[in-house]
């Protein structure tokens, strides 16, 4: 997985470029950049990069859409852990950005990210007419066709008693929304940079779904089964009474469910061309133990 170690430098290093504009007053600057330099896997990027690569798109126009996704994940990641969302002090294993720098400026330096992500798809050197897309396509999954009410649906959840079958209802609409749609919209937006047919853009774009929500699930059963200190942060689900799939499916048949998604998104880019990278995150997004 060669080039993924290299598309993950390139971000890097591109978010690290950002993070040396002229962004004042100081501490600001500190705040808004801390985690989106914080590391992490990096695998909406790669997704980006890699769709992208695959459609013949340009690596500085793919580099611009995977860094702005970056940023919106990273927005969304210092507001979950404010104390009015899952409260938690440790993000990849370094203080969360609150604990660092206070909630008032977390919160801004979240907004800010929020916002300047799309300057970077502006500032690409994609026709207009593929911005617009990448942009109506990325704003909906970050906001009330995705994460956002995602967000809401698991806050809202955790304050109501549920039936059974609302349970399996809301828990695969909170983590297709809050998680999965994000991450679909990472290969969407990185196939929109080169010239996918329809035929494969709806191919890949079911391969982003179905591996979205298998990460989210991957990340529930992870949080019973994981390792605090590979996770990076402390297990709040059970605390929060957070509603997840091992809680609604079982351990068990929550893993089962993660495989077979796997399985579907595997099969749904089977022909595509240079699609081996993708079906090697599909494995890793199981396998991985943080």
């Amino acid at each position: 997985m060669k080039i993924l170690k290299q598309y993950r430098e390139d971000v890097d290093k591109f978010i690290e470029n950002l993070s040396q504009n002229r962004i004042f007053p100081k501490t600001f600057k500190e705040a808004m950049f801390y985690t989106p330099k914080s590391g992490g896997k990096r695998i909406r990027a790669m997704l980006v990069m890699l769709a992208g690569s695959m459609f013949g798109a340009k690596k500085e126009d793919t580099l611009h859409v995977a860094s702005s996704i970056e940023l919106i994940h990273a927005y969304s990641l210092i507001h979950d852990d404010l104390p009015a969302m899952d409260d938690d002090d440790f993000r990849r294993g370094q203080p969360s950005n609150h604990k660092v720098f206070g909630e008032a400026i977390a919160i801004l330096a979240g907004d800010a990210l929020n916002t300047y992500a799309f300057d970077l798809i502006l500032d690409s050197a994609l026709p207009d007419e593929k911005k617009v897309k990448i942009i109506k396509i990325l704003s909906h999954a970050a906001g009330v066709g995705g994460m956002v009410v995602g967000q809401a649906a698991d806050i809202l959840s955790s304050e109501s008693k549920l039936t059974d079958r609302k349970k399996r209802w809301l828990v695969n609409f909170i983590h297709k929304h809050k998680t999965a749609k994000l991450i679909q919209t990472s290969v969407e937006c990185g196939a929109l940079c080169g010239n996918p047919n329809k035929d494969e853009f709806e191919k890949i774009s079911k391969y982003g779904l179905y591996i979205g929500v298998a990460f989210q699930i991957i990340d529930d059963c992870l949080d019973i089964v994981g390792d605090e200190k590979k996770l990076g942060k402390k297990k709040v689900d059970e605390i929060n009474n957070t509603l997840t799939y091992p809680k609604v499916y079982g351990l068990e048949k929550s893993f089962e469910m993660a495989d077979r998604l796997k399985n579907m998104a595997i099969s749904r880019i089977e022909g595509l061309r240079d699609a081996e990278n993708l079906v090697d995150i599909a494995k890793f997004i199981i396998e991985r133990d943080r």
